[in-house]
């Protein structure tokens, strides 16, 4: 039985878009402060527990110890089962297979 993530809320949504257009606009990241300003939190504490289940959601990451070191984790596109890379090494016709003997 595997678990589906949860959807975000309004609020980790809000401060997901803080983040995104901080980046665009500055960079780096936005501190704590400066997100809790944008999203209407006055309390540090739980800017910093929305930003740790963004985090434990996979959607952002840190690059140091602060939370003004977070950027956005890219999504991977997925991968379609049985498809073959037609890169080095995938045979000698680019398909997988190769030429008779």
């Amino acid at each position: 039985m595997s678990r589906r993530p949860r959807p975000l809320t309004a609020r980790q949504e809000a401060v997901l878009a803080v983040i995104k257009v901080w980046l665009a606009e500055r960079g780096h990241g936005p501190t704590v402060r400066e997100i809790g300003a944008r999203v209407g939190l006055a309390s540090t504490s739980s800017v910093a527990h929305q930003l740790g289940r963004l985090e434990a959601g996979g959607l952002i990451a840190r690059t140091g110890r602060d939370w003004s070191t977070c950027v956005l984790v890219e999504e991977q596109p997925a991968r379609r089962p049985g498809l073959r890379s037609r890169g080095p090494g995938a045979g000698a016709d680019g398909y997988g297979r190769r030429p008779a003997p």
